[in-house]
């Protein structure tokens, strides 16, 4: 029988603080500047991250399991 609780299967981004940084470092990595994060929110499926600039905003999208990121610029 196996540990269903066990280290490996625990999850790339388990918290609100953990979805903020990564969504942070995604769009620093992506060349966008003076980025500011708000409050994450889990769906079922993902994190969404806001986040915004003096340029433009977007929704970062971040599975929890792999820590994979999507970046959507939204209209402001």
């Amino acid at each position: 029988m196996t540990d269903r609780l066990s280290a490996d299967d625990a999850p790339a981004i388990a918290t609100k603080e953990d979805a903020a940084v990564t969504a942070y470092d995604a769009l620093s990595d992506a060349g966008c500047d003076a980025v500011v994060t708000s409050m994450p929110r889990r769906t079922r499926s993902t994190w969404i991250v806001p986040a915004t600039s003096e340029d433009s905003s977007w929704r970062v999208h971040i599975d929890p399991r792999t820590g994979k990121t999507r970046i959507v610029e939204t209209p402001e």
